[in-house]
C-alpha cells in the first residue's frame, strides 16, 4: 500500500500538485464560490498562542489597519513577463521553468515547462483563497499549449493552495484523506535566488507530507515532498524579467504570377498577454518584402476575432470579421491560395491536420466556395512551396 501511495503522490506532484492541485477542465457557476474536492473547514484554525501575540504586536492599532493585514494572493502573485527558474532533485519534474502567459485581476494563466512535460494551469484569487481551476498536460509536442489563452474557461473542478487568514494552523481539506495547513509564517527562507521573507503550506495525506515555500511577492520558492524514503526536493535558483517566449514560426502567402506559395520563417516573441490573434493580424495584413509579387492574406479592416485549438480532435479554428470576405479582391484561384496559405500557417502552428475557417463564427461561403457546418480543411504541404527571405 506503501509503495502504491508514494507512486500516486509523484505522479500528481509531476502534473499537479508541484506547483498546484488538480483541476477537471468543466464548467464553473461563477455566481458560487469555486466547489472544493472535499470540503472545507472555512473556520477551522488550530491554536497558536504565540502568532496571537504576534498578530497583537504587529497590530498597533484598535483600528486593525486593514493594509497591514496579509493576503493569500501576496503569495502567489501574477508575474507580469517574468520566468522563474526551480532546479531540484529526486524526479525528472523537480526542475521547472514558469511563466505567466496571460493575466487578469483576478485569474492568471501558467506554463510550466519540466524535462518530462509541459502543463498549463489557470490561477484564481477569490474570497480570500488562491484557486488552482484547471490544468492541461501535453503528452508530446504537438499538444504544446504555444499561447492559447485558457483563462476565460471554466473548471467544476477547484483546488484551494492558500486560505486566509495567514496564520499558522490555518486548515482545510483538499479531498477526503487529504490535509492542508499553514504550517509556519513569518519564516526566513534562503534559496539561490536570494532570500525571501514566506509562509509554509503542508499537505498530509496518508503518511506523506508536501510542503511548499511560498513567498511574498514571488510565490512558490521551495517544495520539499517526502514519503517513506522518498524525497523530492525543488527551489528557485533564478528570477527572469523582462521575459518574452520566443519561437520561429512559417508564414505562407500566395505567388500568383508563379502559381506557389511562398513562406517565410520568421521569429516571434509573445509577452505576458499579448495575443496570438494579434501577432497574426500583424502577418496576415502585409506581405511579405512589400513586394506586388505576393499577396496579403487579408484586409488592414479585417479582424481575427479568435484562433482555438480544439484539444479532442486537434483541429485549429480560426474566426475572421466578415471584412475577410467583402474587402477580398480575389478570383477563384487566387482564393484558393489565399485560403490554403491561412490553412498552412494556423496548421502548422498548433501542429493541427485540420483548419476550420470561419466567418463571424459561421461557415464560409462565398462566391466562389462554400463550406458546410463544421467542415475542415486539411493542413497538407503542397508541391509548391519555396521559402523566401526577408
Amino acid at each position: 500500500m506503501k509503495k502504491t501511495m508514494i507512486l500516486i503522490f509523484i505522479l500528481l506532484f509531476a502534473t499537479s500538485i508541484f506547483l498546484v492541485g488538480c483541476g477537471r477542465d468543466d464548467e464553473i457557476d461563477n455566481s458560487q464560490e469555486p466547489s472544493v474536492n472535499g470540503q472545507e473547514n472555512d473556520g477551522e484554525i488550530g491554536n497558536d498562542d504565540s502568532n496571537d501575540e504576534e498578530s497583537d504586536q504587529n497590530d498597533t492599532n484598535d483600528d486593525n489597519d486593514e493594509e497591514a493585514v496579509l493576503k493569500s494572493h501576496d503569495f502567489y502573485p501574477f508575474l507580469e513577463n517574468t520566468r522563474l527558474h526551480y532546479d531540484g532533485e529526486g524526479s525528472e519534474f523537480a526542475s521547472e521553468r514558469v511563466h505567466f502567459d496571460y493575466m487578469t485581476d483576478s485569474r492568471a494563466q501558467i506554463r510550466r515547462e519540466t524535462a518530462g512535460t509541459t502543463i498549463l494551469e489557470v490561477i484564481e484569487y477569490r474570497e480570500g483563497k488562491v484557486y488552482s481551476l484547471l490544468q492541461y498536460e501535453a503528452a508530446n509536442r504537438k499538444e504544446s499549449f504555444y499561447d492559447h489563452n485558457v483563462t476565460i474557461e471554466d473548471s467544476e473542478g477547484a483546488e484551494v493552495l492558500i486560505m486566509e487568514p495567514i496564520e499558522s494552523g490555518t486548515q482545510w481539506t483538499v479531498r477526503e484523506g487529504v490535509i492542508r495547513q499553514i504550517t509556519g509564517v513569518n519564516l526566513s527562507l534562503d534559496t539561490p535566488a536570494g532570500t525571501f521573507n514566506g509562509i509554509e503550506v503542508t499537505t498530509f495525506e496518508d503518511g506523506s507530507e508536501f510542503i511548499v515555500y511560498y513567498a511574498k511577492g514571488y510565490g512558490k520558492i521551495k517544495t520539499r515532498f517526502e514519503a517513506g524514503d522518498t524525497v523530492i526536493c525543488s527551489e528557485l535558483v533564478e528570477v527572469e524579467e523582462d521575459y518574452q517566449t520566443t519561437e520561429n514560426h512559417k508564414f505562407f502567402y500566395p505567388d500568383f504570377n508563379q502559381n506557389q506559395l511562398v513562406f517565410l520563417d520568421e521569429e516571434i516573441t509573445l509577452g505576458t498577454n499579448d495575443s496570438i490573434e494579434g501577432m497574426f493580424e500583424e502577418y496576415f495584413q502585409k506581405a511579405p518584402k512589400d513586394s506586388q509579387e505576393y499577396t496579403q492574406l487579408m484586409s488592414e479592416n479585417t479582424r481575427i476575432n479568435y484562433i482555438r485549438l480544439n484539444r479532442e480532435n486537434f483541429v485549429a479554428h480560426i474566426d475572421f470579421s466578415e471584412e475577410f470576405l467583402t474587402e477580398m479582391n480575389a478570383g477563384s484561384s487566387l482564393e484558393n491560395m489565399i485560403l490554403t496559405s491561412v490553412v498552412r500557417t494556423i496548421g502548422e502552428y498548433f501542429l493541427a491536420e485540420e483548419v476550420l475557417i470561419t466567418i463571424e463564427e459561421e461557415p464560409y461561403q462565398s462566391g466562389h466556395f462554400e463550406f458546410g457546418e463544421g467542415e475542415t480543411l486539411e493542413n497538407v504541404p503542397v508541391d509548391n512551396e519555396v521559402e523566401i527571405q526577408r
